[in-house]
């Protein structure tokens, strides 16, 4: 057998596997009592055992694993700041957005940060205030109204 073919039947095996592993957790997890404990199990090892299902299926096509196997590649391209400030300009964007969620709260320092964040870095208005928007959207929607989450009272609000 060639060496591509055996790579070929290891991905294979490999998938199968893990697609097993998962359905294990599935069963032990069905012996649970608590449901809400094992909802999570249940969510995301479905998924898992779905897409190892598909992964076997495409490996099992005719006509796969002849091309030549292609490796991976851990090698990051390099960073190269688009200003003199290079690290400075991270670090201040950081802090930045610290103090405004210190001083103005975190619902709203998180769609004013982006805002500016992509206003800085070329964003037009409309993209700007679309992503600002969404993020307004997302924090209100998910933290706010679906988790509750009481959020510490930024230094603003005493004054107020």
């Amino acid at each position: 057998m060639n060496r591509d073919r055996r790579l070929h039947y290891e991905g294979v095996l490999f998938t199968v596997v893990i697609g097993l592993v998962l359905l294990w957790a599935l069963r032990v997890a069905d012996g649970w009592d608590e449901l809400r404990a094992s909802i999570i199990v249940f969510l995301l090892g479905g998924i898992g055992v779905f897409l190892a299902a598909v992964q076997v299926l495409r490996d099992l096509r005719p006509g796969r694993g002849t091309e030549e196997p292609e490796g991976i590649h851990f090698d990051a391209p390099a960073l190269r700041s688009g200003s003199r400030w290079g690290n400075l300009e991270v670090w201040a964007w950081i802090l930045g957005f610290y103090f405004a969620i210190r001083v103005i709260g975190f619902p709203t320092a998180v769609p004013l940060f982006v805002f500016g964040y992509a206003k800085a870095y070329g964003g037009g208005w409309f993209l700007s205030c679309l992503l600002a928007a969404l993020a307004w959207t997302f924090i209100y929607g998910v933290f706010e109204h679906i988790l509750h989450v009481p959020w510490p009272e930024p230094y603003l609000a005493g004054l107020f």
